[in-house]
């Protein structure tokens, strides 16, 4: 049974409106958020720049790059799928700070393996160690997003975290469009470029995770590691997940948002350019306008990231989650019915898909932080990034048969359909709980601990 901390406790940094969690300090919160815009250079751009390595490094020709891609990003999903409830249940022994900081290095060596490979056999071998790092970095991200913020500006910080991992999104696609031709106009042939990029990335994996090391709080947020084996803080997790219906929402929740971001990167591209192209289009105008309709659902999200964080830090967080849900279902299936999408409901359907992508995933992460407690929060997240993992699994394999044999819209369907779902369960538990509306910090799970169930 939970039990509330008596002592008080000093507040920990405020930055404007933002107030960070007792004994986070201005360099903690600092190195925090830059931590939430450096990290997702090096989680996004291995994805950007996967052609370019199968082309100019290793040779493939196009007609086969999907194969060995899928063949890849399974491999990475099934390490992933293995290590997240292990990286999540070890946070809440040996801290958020190692795992974060070694995460983020090991994925740099990740991209120093690429940078090497002369094979596709390399490539596996560098994908693997990539996923290992990107493993203990997702769950990180999550974990230290449940930690960092006090409760009533958990909204808030999520919102600025959203902007700046859009931002750091940004960055990535930025650092790809340049550093080719930064180092080929110095007299390097295409392939050098692209190891030396590769290398770069590296580089800057290497000093986040210094960055990291250095500035981010030591430590677990109860002070010390949880008194009891590793394998028993992972099974609680799992009963508090059962325990708490507000906790399966967050799962839900979980594996709707990876699924989400996976199917938006993949899928909706491809059906946006070969709709153009049935329109009669060549590649590259199929290309921008399928960008432009790309950049209007990250666009609508990153615009929407800080309103989100403000209404979720005045409307109840599971309200919240129930309305994001909606908004994401109604998006995602506008945009799939659509037979003409570069069209005024096609562009509304992208606006929705990327206020709803996002309200998603900030609600859902400021309802995990609220409803877990310290010593065992990472356990918690731990499988919830198992959640999120097994989405994209899920839907990549549904989305891939509905493209090609039903419509190809029809992964967009899907994922409309699976936030719809999840809407229908998140609606069961907010009834069920007496239909709160406002938020109220007094029932926040997030300063309790397991207690005596933890010896």
């Amino acid at each position: 049974m939970a039990s509330r901390a008596t002592a008080v406790q000093a507040p920990g940094y405020r930055l404007g409106p933002f107030e960070f969690a007792s004994g986070i300090s201005a360099l903690n919160a600092w190195t925090w958020l830059y931590a939430c815009l450096a990290i997702m250079p090096v989680i996004s751009f291995l994805s950007f720049s996967q052609p370019y390595v199968l082309t100019e490094i290793i040779g493939i020709p196009p007609d086969r790059h999907g194969q060995v891609t899928g063949l890849l990003i399974t491999m990475h999903e099934v390490v992933v799928l293995a290590l997240v409830s292990f990286a999540g249940g070890l946070s809440d022994r040996v801290g958020r700070r190692p795992l974060y900081a070694i995460g983020t290095l090991v994925a740099g060596a990740g991209f120093l393996a690429y940078g090497l490979a002369s094979s596709v056999a390399d490539l596996y071998v560098g994908r693997f160690i990539y996923a290992i790092g990107l493993a203990f970095v997702g769950v990180m991200i999550a974990v230290t997003a449940a930690d960092y913020p006090a409760e009533t500006s958990r909204g808030k910080l999520a919102g600025v975290s959203g902007v700046l991992n859009g931002l750091g999104i940004g960055l990535a696609t930025a650092l790809f469009a340049a550093l080719p031709t930064i180092f080929q106009s110095r007299g390097l042939d295409s392939a050098a470029a692209g190891r030396a990029m590769l290398f770069t990335m590296a580089g800057l994996a290497a000093f986040t995770a210094l960055a990291m090391q250095l500035g981010l709080k030591g430590g677990t947020p109860q002070g010390r590691g949880a008194r009891m084996p590793l394998l028993r803080i992972v099974q609680t997790g799992v009963r508090q997940g059962l325990e708490n219906p507000r906790l399966l929402v967050c799962y839900a929740g979980s594996f709707i948002s990876r699924a989400d971001l996976t199917l938006v990167a993949t899928f909706v591209s491809l059906w946006l350019q070969r709709v153009g192209r049935d329109e009669g289009l060549d590649g590259p105008e199929a290309l921008a306008r399928a960008g432009l309709m790309f950049a209007l659902i990250q666009g609508s999200a990153l615009v929407w990231a800080p309103v989100a964080g403000w209404l979720i830090d005045r409307w109840h967080r599971l309200a919240c989650v129930v309305a994001a849900l909606l908004v994401a279902a109604v998006g995602y299936t506008l945009l799939g019915l659509q037979e003409q999408p570069f069209a005024p409901m096609g562009y509304l359907g992208c606006v929705l898909v990327g206020i709803g992508q996002m309200s998603v995933i900030l609600s859902v992460t400021g309802l995990l932080g609220q409803e877990t407690p310290l010593d065992v929060r990472g356990s918690v997240i731990g499988l919830a990034g198992f959640c999120g993992s097994l989405g994209i699994l899920m839907t990549s394999l549904a989305g891939g048969y509905l493209f090609d044999y039903w419509r190809i819209s029809g992964p967009i369907i899907l994922v409309g359909g699976a936030n719809l779902a999840a809407f229908v369960l998140a609606l069961v538990v907010w009834l069920r709980s007496g239909r709160p509306v406002r938020f109220d910090p007094a029932e926040a799970r997030s300063s309790s601990t397991m207690g005596a169930a933890l010896h």
